[in-house]
C-alpha cells in the first residue's frame, strides 16, 4: 500500500464515506453494546438521565441510548459521522458537538452522570494523551458518575494484509477492502486501508492508533481519580475487548 509519510493520516471513510463505514459495520452488535452499559450502570446504582457519549460516530449507539428516555450528548471530531448520526437520530433528545478526547471542549455542559467511549475509542489516542484523556471524562462526570469504554486487543507487531468482502442481503458486493497494520517506531499502529466501491473510485484511508496494555490504562484511570474499577472480558460472548467500568 502506498506510504504518504508516517504522520500522514487519511479520514476519507469517517468524514467523506460515513454510509459505507455503516455498511462495513452493519453486522455489528450494537444491542449487545448498548445492554451492556445499561447492565453495568444498572449494577452501580445509576439510571442517568444525562450521558455522554464520546466518538459516537453514526449514530448507531446514540439512538439506541436516547431511545431509553436518557439525554445525550454525542461528540464525535469527525463532522461526516455527525451528520448522519443526526439524521439517525431526528427528534430523539440529542445533542451533538463537535470534539474528542483528549481537550473535550465541553466547559459549559453540566456534569453527567454517566460516559461512554464504545468502541476503540482510547486506541485512536497518542501514547501521551492517554492521562488527559481520561482526566478530561472524570471532570466530565457528576461525582458518582460512571464511565464505560473499551481497550482493543490490536495487534502490537502488526499483521499482514487481510481481505474484507461486504454483500448486501441479495447478496451485491457493496465495497472490497484490504486493511493491514503496520508497527511503527515509536510503539504505534499505522492502520491502512484500500476499500473498492461499484459506484466509485477506490481510495485509501488511513489513521495511527495505539495498543495499550491493560495495566497502562488501569494506571491512567487511577491517576485520574477513579478509585473503583472493574474490568469485563468484552461487552458479550465473542468479544475480545477489555472493557473498563470505572466510578467517579
Amino acid at each position: 500500500m502506498p506510504d504518504t509519510g508516517p504522520d500522514t493520516a487519511s479520514d476519507g471513510l469517517y468524514d467523506e464515506r460515513p454510509r459505507l463505514y455503516d455498511a462495513i459495520q452493519s453486522e455489528w452488535n450494537y444491542d449487545r453494546d448498548g445492554d451492556f452499559v445499561r447492565d453495568a450502570l444498572d449494577a452501580r446504582g445509576t439510571d442517568p438521565e444525562r450521558l455522554l457519549e464520546v466518538g459516537c460516530g453514526t449514530g448507531e449507539h446514540t439512538r439506541r441510548f436516547a431511545a431509553r428516555g436518557i439525554d445525550v450528548t454525542a461528540v464525535d471530531v469527525h463532522e461526516g459521522m455527525l451528520d448522519v448520526a443526526r439524521e439517525k437520530c431526528g427528534d430523539a433528545s440529542v445533542e451533538f458537538r463537535r470534539t474528542g478526547l483528549p481537550d473535550l471542549d465541553m466547559d459549559d455542559a453540566a456534569p453527567f452522570d454517566a460516559a461512554v467511549a464504545v468502541r476503540g475509542v482510547v486506541n485512536h489516542l497518542a501514547p501521551g494523551d492517554l492521562d488527559p484523556a481520561l482526566a478530561a471524562l472524570r471532570d466530565r462526570l457528576r461525582p458518582g458518575g460512571v464511565l464505560v469504554f473499551d481497550n482493543s486487543p490490536l495487534p502490537a507487531e502488526g499483521n499482514r494484509p487481510g481481505l474484507d468482502v461486504g454483500r448486501d442481503a441479495e447478496g451485491e458486493i457493496r465495497y472490497v477492502r484490504v486493511a493491514h497494520h503496520v508497527a511503527t517506531d515509536d510503539g504505534r499502529l499505522d492502520w491502512r486501508a484500500v476499500t473498492f466501491t461499484p459506484d466509485g473510485d477506490p481510495f485509501v484511508d488511513r489513521r495511527r492508533m495505539t495498543p495499550f496494555a491493560d495495566e497502562r490504562i488501569a494506571d491512567a484511570l487511577a491517576a485520574a481519580g477513579f478509585d473503583d474499577v472493574d474490568v469485563a472480558e468484552g461487552y458479550g460472548p465473542g468479544d475480545e475487548r477489555s472493557v473498563f467500568v470505572a466510578v467517579r
